[in-house]
């Protein structure tokens, strides 16, 4: 067994494949990316093997490439893509100091976070305009940022536009 095997949910499978791949230690994994770790699984299994191995990956990465890895967020399953792709403002809930324990991811609560305590809303209103348009996210919206986006109080102005300019950067990358 080599110490691939201490970080978390690598098995016996995963570590012979990472070691066929040409990672011995922890040291070898940092920098790597998710993707690349399945692309050349998949390469090196000469099939597209089940994404599932792609969170597994992600959680990986996030666990060698972090200083104090969260163990609340080092489960594979948390590394699907409703939680690392944007949610409807851009946020991403893996990122948030909220998620899982506080909050278990917009798509997933069907916008009822746990701040709306705060608005007085019983939905988030970003979500619900982004449900009733059929849309993942405010991608595209002529109106964005509008004023469903709403200021942390917890936080200054600057975090809140800095904040703000990260969703906005996200949702122009990602697609709508």
């Amino acid at each position: 067994m080599s110490e691939l095997r201490t970080i978390p949910n690598v098995g016996t499978r995963t570590e012979q494949d990472l070691l066929a791949m040409g990672y011995t230690t922890i040291a070898s994994l940092k920098g790597k990316s998710a993707e690349e770790l399945y692309r050349e699984e998949c390469s090196l299994r000469g099939y597209t093997i089940d994404r599932c191995q792609l969170y597994l990956y992600r959680a990986v990465v996030y666990f060698v490439n972090t200083e104090n890895p969260n163990p609340a967020k080092c489960q594979w399953w948390l590394w699907k893509d409703d939680f690392v792709k944007p949610s409807p403002c851009g946020a991403v809930c893996i990122e948030c100091g909220h998620f899982p324990t506080h909050c278990g991811g917009c798509r997933k609560i069907h916008g009822k976070a746990f701040w709306l305590r705060f608005t007085g809303d019983d939905i988030c209103p970003i979500y619900q305009c982004c449900n009733k348009q059929k849309k993942t996210n405010c991608k595209g919206c002529p109106h964005l940022p509008c004023e469903r986006f709403t200021k942390d109080p917890t936080i200054s102005d600057k975090e809140n536009q800095d904040n703000l300019q990260k969703m906005l950067n996200r949702l122009e990358q990602e697609g709508g």
